[in-house]
C-alpha cells in the first residue's frame, strides 16, 4: 500500500481521502489540519453537500480516526514541517492547504518522506517540477523532483487536449475562457476579496469580493499560465479569461483554436480513443453541468458543440474540478511511485 498524508483537509483534501478510502492501491495513514476539532473534521468528512453522505462507520479516540477500521492520525499544526510525518510512516505528502508559506517550509521534508505533491500551480519558482498526468507525467525525475505540483483543475481538463490537438494539427494561437463554481474563499455577501494562498490578506480583486450566489464574475484565469508550464511548446499563443459561476461543482470550458493543419474529427476522435485510460471521454448525450459530477476523466469532449471551419476548431469541455482533478493527482502518485 502507498502511505499518504494529508495536509489540508478542505475541499481537495476530503475528495482525496474519499477516494482512497475505496482504493486498494493507498491507504491515508496521517492528516494534518489547522482546524482543532476533531468532531468537525469527522462531521466534514461523513456529510458533504456535494458528493452526498459517506457510507462508512466513523469513530474518535483522542487524536485518532478510524473510519471503516482503518485509523488516521490527525495533528493540528499550521506548518507543514510542525507534522512528524515520518514518525506516522508517511510515503507521499499531498498538500491540499492552498497555504503559499508551505512551499517554502516543504523543503525541510526531504528524505522525510518520498514526495510532496502540492495540488496548485504556484509557479517554478517554487516546486522543482510540474506534472499533469497524461501530458508530462513521464519527465518526473526522481534524482532532482522532490516538491512536484500537480497543476491546477482547469490545466489537467485543458493540457491532455491541447497536447494532441497540437501533435495532429499545431496550434496557431488560441482562446480559453473557462466556467468555474465557487470556491470557499470567495462571499456570500459583498465585502472584501480574501486571499486563499496567504490567509488574511485582502486582494484588490474588487469583483471577486462580490456576493457569488448572485452574479457571474469575471476574472483573469490561471488555467493556460499552468498548462504552460507543462506544455512550453504554447506558449505565449493563448489569451484566456474565467467567469466565476452560481454553481458548487464542475467547471467547463469553451476554446477555439487557428490551426496551421486544417482539422478533421475523425483524426482529433480517434487520438482521443487510444489515450490512457480516464484522461478524455467523449459526451454524445444532451447534458448538463451536473451531470459530469463524481466523474473522474480530465475532462469530457461535448461533441455536441465541436465545430471544425477552415483552420479553426471550436470544442467545449467538461469537468468536475474536484472529483476528476483529485483522481488524476492519485494517478500521478501511482506512476510516480512506480518509477515507470
Amino acid at each position: 500500500m502507498i502511505k499518504i498524508g494529508i495536509n489540508g483537509l478542505g475541499r481537495i483534501g476530503r475528495v482525496l481521502l474519499r477516494q482512497i478510502l475505496n482504493s486498494k492501491i493507498f491507504k491515508v495513514v496521517a492528516i494534518n489540519d489547522i482546524n482543532p476539532d476533531l468532531n468537525n473534521i469527522a462531521y466534514l468528512i461523513k456529510y458533504d453537500s456535494t458528493y452526498g453522505k459517506l457510507k462508512s462507520s466513523i469513530s474518535i479516540n483522542k487524536d485518532q480516526l478510524t473510519i471503516n477500521k482503518k485509523k488516521i492520525k490527525f495533528s493540528n499544526k499550521t506548518r507543514i514541517d510542525e507534522v512528524n510525518w515520518k514518525k506516522f510512516n508517511v510515503d507521499y505528502i499531498i498538500d491540499s492547504s492552498g497555504v503559499k508559506k508551505n512551499l517554502v517550509l516543504s523543503k525541510k521534508l526531504i528524505k522525510k518522506v518520498k514526495n510532496i505533491i502540492v495540488t496548485n500551480s504556484p509557479g517554478p519558482q517554487y516546486v522543482d517540477k510540474t506534472l499533469i498526468y497524461g501530458v508530462n507525467d513521464n519527465n518526473f525525475d526522481r534524482s532532482k523532483d522532490f516538491l512536484i505540483s500537480s497543476s491546477i483543475c482547469d490545466a489537467t481538463a485543458l493540457a491532455p487536449i491541447l497536447k494532441v490537438v497540437n501533435n495532429l494539427f499545431e496550434i496557431k494561437k488560441g482562446f480559453v475562457t473557462t466556467l468555474h463554481p465557487w470556491l470557499g474563499y470567495q462571499n456570500l455577501l459583498d465585502g472584501p476579496s480574501k486571499s486563499y494562498a496567504v490567509p488574511g490578506q485582502i486582494i484588490d480583486n474588487y469583483a471577486l469580493g462580490r456576493a457569488s450566489p448572485n452574479s457571474l464574475i469575471p476574472k483573469n484565469t490561471s488555467a493556460i499560465k499552468a498548462t504552460y508550464e507543462v506544455l512550453p511548446v504554447l506558449r505565449n499563443k493563448f489569451i484566456a479569461n474565467s467567469f466565476r459561476i452560481p454553481t458548487s461543482i464542475v467547471s467547463s470550458a469553451d476554446v477555439v483554436l487557428e490551426l496551421k493543419k486544417k482539422p478533421t474529427q475523425k483524426k482529433l476522435i480517434n487520438k482521443i480513443i487510444n489515450l490512457k485510460p480516464k484522461i478524455i471521454s467523449l459526451s454524445r448525450e444532451p447534458l448538463v453541468s451536473s451531470d459530469f459530477t463524481r466523474t473522474e476523466f480530465s475532462s469530457f469532449l461535448d461533441l455536441r458543440f465541436l465545430n471544425i471551419l477552415d483552420n479553426h476548431i471550436k470544442f467545449t469541455l467538461w469537468y468536475d474540478n474536484e472529483w476528476g482533478y483529485s483522481s488524476k493527482v492519485l494517478d500521478l502518485i501511482k506512476k510516480i511511485n512506480s518509477g515507470i
